[in-house]
């Protein structure tokens, strides 16, 4: 069994200014650090193993705020990425409605079928993040282990998680950022959720 601590990066530029983020490498903003710091005295009792994190810089400092309480290993794997938003990157929320109402009607109430212009669908995020915890799962029997991630990655996780093709991913709740999931999991993948979207350390 692999218990999975699965958390949303802090609160980053793009999230402050409203703008879609998907592959730009954003900073952290000073709320940021204080989500961090609150989230990683949550999670210092926790017996972490080894850290998985996407490659961006809003989720590298987020795994390090945490990992000051363990020192453990850090893998990086870009599987772990946020979605590739194509032309949205940039764009502010109030644009992107404007200039791709059909995509942004898919993005809010149809997430299954979303494609992002000239970027990455909702299935192939799906996937990739699928192959990741497959193999995160593989290697981590008996352990704990901590997965920093971005808000469409991670509904495709819990998705996953849940034992749910992509069509279902509407049913998936997207977590705030530092919000906390954890679930255990075995080598067949079976999984026993015991935490979604926790975010009572924020208050």
């Amino acid at each position: 069994m692999t218990k999975l601590i699965i958390v949303r990066h802090c609160q980053a530029q793009g999230n402050l200014e409203r703008f879609f983020q998907g592959n730009i490498d954003t900073d952290i903003t000073p709320k940021g650090r204080e989500q961090i710091d609150k989230t990683a005295r949550m999670l210092s009792a926790e017996p972490i193993d080894i850290f998985y994190t996407s490659y961006k810089k809003r989720a590298i400092k987020t795994m390090e705020g945490i990992n000051l309480y363990h020192n453990v290993p850090v893998v990086n794997d870009e599987r772990l990425t946020e979605i590739n938003a194509g032309k949205w990157e940039g764009m502010s929320l109030t644009d992107i409605e404007k200039q791709y109402p059909a995509e942004f009607d898919d993005w809010n109430n149809h997430p299954e079928r979303f494609h992002a212009p000239g970027g990455e669908s909702m299935s192939q995020v799906y996937d990739r993040v699928s192959s990741a915890l497959r193999d995160i799962i593989r290697d981590n029997d008996g352990k704990t282990v901590c997965i920093v991630s971005h808000g469409c990655a991670i509904k495709c996780i819990m998705c996953y998680l849940h034992g749910w093709k992509v069509d279902n991913i509407g049913e998936v709740k997207l977590g705030t950022n530092m919000s906390v999931n954890v679930v255990e999991a075995d080598q067949s993948m079976n999984t026993r959720i015991i935490m979604e979207n926790h975010t009572d350390h924020l208050a």
